[in-house]
Formats: structure tokens, sequence, C-alpha cells
């Protein structure tokens, strides 16, 4: 259900850019479902990503971070979001959410909660596309999922 809503969200996209005269068709991006659990992948060479790391909870999925990583990101893209190593990440909110911990996550274990209890999904554009066609992309996702640890939204 949540790939087919992001499918459909990305349809409305190519619609709205191809009135805009700046057209993102399939043949400039693709989806990849790395499903649940997931592995750390590169960030394919020539492509940009909006990546969407989600959970299941009441057998329905909820977005949790929906975030972008521009083609010389692949660090963003990759491992940040699985570490502290960035003052905003994935692993941080996860660790600093009630729920999560009363599950039993912790600073030590979360990597590794997260690889196999959170679906993730990847948008790769194109590169030539430009950094405004990844921008809108993740903006136009947020606004339809109303990420959990995107509060400022």
């Amino acid at each position: 259900m949540l790939l087919d809503e992001i499918k459909t969200t990305m349809e409305y996209i190519e619609e709205v850019t191809q009135t805009l005269e700046h057209a993102l068709t399939k043949d400039y991006y693709y989806i990849k479902d790395e499903g649940c659990p997931h592995q750390q992948k590169p960030l394919p060479k020539g492509y940009a990503a909006v990546y969407i790391f989600a959970c299941k909870t009441e057998n329905k999925y909820q977005c949790l971070k929906i975030g972008k990583a521009n083609v010389n990101s692949n660090a963003r893209f990759t491992s940040q979001h699985y570490g502290f190593s960035a003052p905003s990440t994935l692993a941080r909110s996860v660790c600093n959410d009630d729920e999560f911990r009363k599950m039993g996550v912790t600073e030590e274990n979360v990597k590794e909660w997260i690889l196999n209890n959170f679906r993730r999904i990847n948008i790769f554009i194109k590169a030539e596309q430009g950094k405004a066609a990844t921008e809108l992309v993740e903006a136009i996702l947020h606004y339809k999922f109303r990420p959990r640890y995107e509060g400022n939204i």
C-alpha cells in the first residue's frame, strides 16, 4: 500500500512538472523498495535520491523520515541515518522516542534495529535533473506523508 501511494504521488509529480515545463518523467527516475529488513547500499553513480524510512503499525506503514541526498552526498544516503554522526538522523530520533525505547532500542543497537525493523524506499533521480527536482520530490512527499520525525513541517 505505501509503495502504491508513492508511485501514485510520483505520477502526480510527473504531471505537475510537465505543466511547469521541466518534466520529471519515468525516464529520469526509478523507485526501489529495499524492503524490511533492508541493507545499507551506496548511492548509484549519476543519481541523487529521496529516501523514505517507514515502520509498520497496526497493518499500515507510518513514514518516520523522508530525506534527500544529492549526487555528492553518498555518506548521507548510505550511513548517516543509522548513527549519530550528524545533528539530525533517524537513529537519534528513534533513540529519543519513548515508544521505541520501550521496545528496547538503545544507542548501542539502533543501527541494527533500523536495518531489521524499518522499511526503506528510495526514489533515484538522475543528477542531470538538478537539485530542484530532488527538493520538489522531497517536499511533496513530506506534504503527502507527514513523517513522524519531521515535526517542523
